[in-house]
């Protein structure tokens, strides 16, 4: 009883060690390193209209960064992204007290997270960074105002 016992946690040891080695290393087609927003929406209810943010893309060299661009054209650079929401839904539209949700590709993270509600007035609105699945990070700010 007790060889088979040993030998089933040989058998398990040698079946874990080949799982691990074969996980060190990640495939390069799943090995991202985009760091940036696509596109990022806020909303005053769960249930209520969407309002599409103006992503303003800088470089390194704070130039804005318009039409398409590579991940290596803005690297070391930052983000804003503008809600313009009209004047008359001010109302309806609580800038102090809003959803906020974001497009990215692939193993990016957002911190800090943008569950629950957000704050995106004033001056300084809401900074948030994107990390990419190889560790590059890059900055956004988010403003919202009534125009």
């Amino acid at each position: 009883m007790k060889k088979i016992i040993k030998t089933g946690m040989l058998i398990l040891s040698i079946s874990l060690t080949v799982l691990l080695w074969r996980c060190a290393k990640a495939d390069e087609e799943f090995v991202h390193d985009i760091n940036t927003i696509s596109q990022m929406i806020c909303k005053a209810s769960h249930g209520g209209s969407d309002f599409n943010g103006e992503i303003l893309e800088y470089d390194k060299n704070r130039n804005l960064v318009s039409g398409e661009f590579t991940q290596a054209d803005v690297e070391g650079g930052y983000g804003v992204i503008l809600f313009v929401i009209p004047e008359t839904l001010k109302a309806d539209v609580d800038l102090t007290n809003i959803y906020l949700k974001a497009t990215v590709t692939y193993d990016e993270i957002i911190t800090p997270s943008l569950s629950g509600r957000h704050d995106i007035t004033g001056k300084e609105g809401m900074m948030i960074t994107v990390k990419s699945g190889v560790g590059t990070t890059r900055q956004y700010r988010i403003l919202g105002y009534y125009e």
